[in-house]
């Protein structure tokens, strides 16, 4: 009877112990399951403040591939699986898989560049993943980081204008902005993006201290493209801002649009110096980088000169390596084909944020792809590419509007454990 109580007792108290090891392990699992989306949200905004953080072009590119990317691959199969019937995703990945499909026919044909280049679409695909992954695990979160990041931007807009004018002539000398990118144009067209996001949050706040911070917000980013110089990030943002404004609602729109009007006056009237030196470059070399380019690409009018083919245009007795023209680039390099099935992209994707707009009455979608449209008749160039001015100008409206009108994720992240679950243990 001794022997049998005290094989009851270790019995019991092992028992117990295999039941708290089981409950340490679910914890450690629940705690690693509930950190992981704020690991994924704080990396994703700091991807998409990237751009002013870093100084150098490439190291958006690698913080992306070694940190968001890495962390997407957690969440990667169950986001597709939510977004893949989306018509804007299909258009996207056979847009996609012919530009690399086209490299097969480049010449030279380098098999490494063509292999970074399918690097970059597999790391796009997982940015339109990761968005739907943030957009549906917590809506309220991921909104509240695109504010910080906008805010963010605004004052990397603010920094920008004063360091560069304390030691350069004010104003007539055309703004460099600080950060990764390459060019004032590149800076102008993210600015803008996070333009348009601020005017819809302006549309949405309650509270008269958010609306004017966020005004202020549009304020810094109309300044930079005017000391930049910036004529096309310019144009594209007005007519994207004015669009806005006018599918708002009628009595914010005349407020907004007053506001805005004061600040073009106030720049116009006080720093015309400006608007003179802009229109003195006029189109510069642009219209003969053009000629070349299309006299180029209509020798392979069909299918291109091949994705990852080099491209080199005189103009002046200066060689370009680049169209200046986002249409045009995807002419050359995919031809006819490939222009077809870019502005089905577009199409297919300006329907659908249409159709959210009417629903929802959030247009900041739409818009975004209209200033896209617009910037990229003068620049941008390649969309897939290293994480430049192109991924926010055109692949995160993209990546927002298929999340915005896709179901959750089933990824195990978007779970929790259910109580009867933690009750039984």
């Amino acid at each position: 009877m001794i022997q049998w109580h005290w094989y009851h007792v270790i019995s019991e108290h092992a028992e117990r112990a295999s039941i708290s090891s089981e409950n340490t392990a679910l914890n450690s699992s629940g705690y690693l399951r509930r950190a992981f989306p704020f690991l994924l949200l704080a990396a994703y905004g700091v991807f998409l403040c990237s751009y002013f953080i870093f100084d150098d072009y490439s190291k958006p590119y690698q913080f992306y591939a070694r940190v968001v990317f890495i962390l997407s691959l957690f969440i990667v199969v169950g986001s597709i699986r939510e977004i893949w019937k989306h018509p804007v995703f299909q258009a996207i990945v056979a847009y996609i898989v012919y530009l690399l499909l086209a490299g097969l026919w480049s010449d030279p044909l380098d098999a490494y560049r063509l292999g970074q280049k399918a690097t970059i679409a597999a790391h796009i695909i997982s940015f339109l993943a990761v968005t739907h992954f943030l957009v549906h695990w917590n809506h309220c979160l991921f909104e509240r980081m695109l504010k910080a990041a906008t805010l963010f931007a605004a004052v990397t807009a603010v920094v920008s204008i004063l360091i560069f004018y304390s030691h350069n002539p004010f104003p007539a000398t055309r703004l460099i902005a600080i950060g990764a990118l390459t060019n004032i144009n590149e800076f102008a067209n993210v600015y803008g993006a996070f333009a348009l996001l601020a005017a819809f949050f302006i549309t949405q706040a309650p509270q008269r201290t958010s609306k004017l911070l966020f005004l202020m917000a549009i304020a810094a980013f109309i300044c930079v493209m005017w000391f930049g110089q910036s004529r096309t990030a310019f144009v594209a943002l007005l007519i994207a801002l004015l669009g806005l404004i006018g599918l708002t609602s009628k009595k914010q729109s005349m407020l907004y649009a007053a506001s805005f009007a004061l600040l073009l006056g106030l720049l116009l009237l006080t720093f015309p110096e400006v608007l003179e030196g802009a229109l003195q470059r006029g189109l510069g070399l642009r219209p003969l980088i053009w000629e070349g380019v299309w006299n180029e690409a209509r020798s392979t009018p069909f299918f291109g000169q091949g994705f990852i083919s080099p491209m080199s245009v005189e103009a002046a007795g200066i060689a370009y390596e680049t169209a200046h023209n986002a249409y045009l680039q995807v002419f050359w390099k995919g031809g006819s084909v490939g222009v077809i099935m870019f502005l089905l992209l577009f199409a297919v994707a300006f329907r659908y944020a249409w159709s959210r707009g009417k629903q929802q009455g959030d247009f900041s979608v739409f818009c975004i792809l209209l200033f896209a449209a617009c910037t990229m008749m003068t620049g941008v160039d390649t969309l897939i590419e290293r994480p430049r001015d192109q991924w926010m100008l055109f692949w995160f409206p993209l990546a927002l509007l298929i999340s915005y009108q896709s179901g959750p994720s089933s990824s195990r992240f978007h779970t929790q454990p259910p109580t009867s679950a933690q009750t039984s243990a």
